[in-house]
């Protein structure tokens, strides 16, 4: 009977029997195999907090410090000392238009309007170093004099060049008054040498 049945049923059939029946076996022997899920059970539980979150590494880092310093000492050579500094009032405005709208306020926009170079704008944002209250003082009068000193030598300056214009101006006027009266002399002279015939331009008139 079972040969009646086996001859009926066609060899490729048989032979899917058999390869179904050996993939479900190695699948349940696979599952036999135990799995280690204890870092996505932390990551699920809260355990442990998400790449987003976490902190940079405390460690130092040598290599990524020394190629860092060796491209600021490459692009440096004398050191960091900017031709154009910002006030303490500026800085922190900076950092107030950053903090607002960074998308607006980026990076070359704020060093166009503060009119100094990306690297510093980059520089005064990444710092977060607030003087002490006294040091704050201090900082704001020594500003304030320093202004205060700039615009007294600005009008200095000013008043300096309004007088040398003045002075200029007076020596191209004196210059031309010696000139005419240089040409009235050489008119007498020459009027004193050819007799005078008629009435002259100058002469006075007086009826007695």
């Amino acid at each position: 009977m079972f040969s009646v049945l086996r001859a009926g049923v066609p060899r490729q059939a048989c032979l899917g029997v058999r390869n179904m029946s050996r993939s479900v076996r190695s699948i349940l022997d696979d599952d036999s195999t135990p799995v280690d899920l204890s870092e996505d059970n932390d990551a699920v539980d809260g355990i442990r907090s998400p790449s987003y979150r976490r902190k940079p590494p405390v460690e130092p880092t040598p290599a990524a410090w020394q190629a860092h310093r060796a491209s600021l000492k490459e692009a440096f050579p004398d050191g960091w000392n900017p031709p154009r500094k910002l006030s303490r009032e500026a800085m922190d405005g900076l950092r107030q238009l950053n903090r607002v709208d960074p998308e607006t306020w980026t990076t070359p926009v704020l060093a166009e309007r503060f009119r100094i170079s990306p690297e510093g704008v980059r520089r005064i944002l990444k710092s977060r170093w607030t003087p002490p209250p006294q040091r704050r003082a201090d900082l704001l009068r020594r500003e304030a004099e320093s202004k205060l000193q700039y615009r007294q030598l600005s009008a200095l300056r000013e008043r300096m060049e309004a007088r040398r214009v003045l002075q200029s101006r007076e020596d191209i006027r004196a210059a031309r008054y010696g000139e005419l009266e240089f040409r009235d002399g050489e008119d007498d002279e020459a009027t004193d040498s050819v007799p005078v015939r008629g009435i002259h331009s100058r002469d006075r008139l007086a009826f007695e």
